[in-house]
């Protein structure tokens, strides 16, 4: 169910991505910062109006609706990015994705991250493994359990030190942030990716060995791509090394760093001694 629902609501960004047609506002009063668009909007109402269907005693978290606090009295709460990397979308980069997530007592247990563009959809379930199905997967039936099995996404045997891995860092930070533009040097080499979300999955899928960010976070940036990362055996911290829980007061969080824990260890630590 709650991969249909992100199926279904990726149609929506898709449309809109492809044919531009859609309203900006901002939600700062400066007018520049914080752009969301019909989209979003869109987006948000499809997962709201699905989840909410199928699990009316449930908590709702997201990005784009209003934060009542009565999620703070509830074991089991949807964390929802309708649509994570706006910027990324408004420049016309295909490198966002939807991000939804089920949490019990403050752990994710369910995660789904879906980018409508390369069709890539990821999904994590607590301790049966994190899968990846794109393009063709997705056209007609979802596979059965049996089927399902070949895309599960394998452990690999990721580098243990920077000058041996790839990372994933955001070009604002690079150019903002100089512990980040030093720790970009330490690596062997540096990629760039669009969305959070879509960062941490691109690692448990193979495309890079880890990803840092000292940016604040929100719940609904991490919860959904935290599970689909630690089911493929790697280590999910914010960036000061401390564990992320979800469904807190304060949803925002100070950075992640994503990788195996030998590398995910030297990452911290050359962020500690900066």
């Amino acid at each position: 169910m709650a991969i249909d629902a992100v199926l279904n609501a990726g149609k929506v960004l898709e449309e809109y991505f492809e044919n531009k047609n859609y309203r900006i506002t901002y939600k700062s009063k400066s007018g520049k910062g914080s752009p969301v668009t019909d989209a979003d909007i869109e987006s948000n109402k499809i997962l709201m109006e699905r989840i909410r269907l199928a699990f009316p005693d449930d908590g709702w978290l997201s990005e784009e609706t209003v934060d009542d606090q009565a999620r703070l009295e509830k074991e089991r709460i949807w964390i929802v990015d309708p649509l994570d990397g706006t910027e990324e979308f408004l420049e016309g980069f295909p490198m966002f994705s939807i991000s939804l997530a089920l949490v019990e007592n403050k752990v994710p247990v369910i995660g789904v991250v879906y980018n409508p563009v390369s069709k890539e959809l990821y999904f994590g379930v607590k301790g049966e493994g994190a899968y990846m199905l794109k393009g063709e997967e997705l056209n007609g039936v979802f596979p059965d359990e049996q089927e399902l099995q070949n895309f599960l996404i394998k452990s690999k045997n990721y580098p243990s030190t920077l000058d041996g891995a790839t990372v994933i860092l955001s070009r604002k930070e690079v150019n903002n942030v100089k512990l980040i533009k030093a720790l970009a040097e330490k690596f062997k080499n540096v990629k760039y990716a669009g969305g959070i979300a879509y960062k941490i999955v691109s690692v448990a899928g193979g495309f890079a060995d880890a990803v840092v960010s000292v940016y604040n976070k929100s719940e609904w940036d991490l919860a959904g791509a935290h599970i689909i990362a630690e089911e493929t055996g790697l280590k999910v911290t914010d960036s000061y090394g401390k564990s992320l829980h979800y469904n807190e007061r304060e949803v925002k969080r100070k950075g992640v760093i994503v990788a195996n824990e030998s590398l995910h260890g030297e990452i911290l630590k050359f962020i500690r001694e900066q």
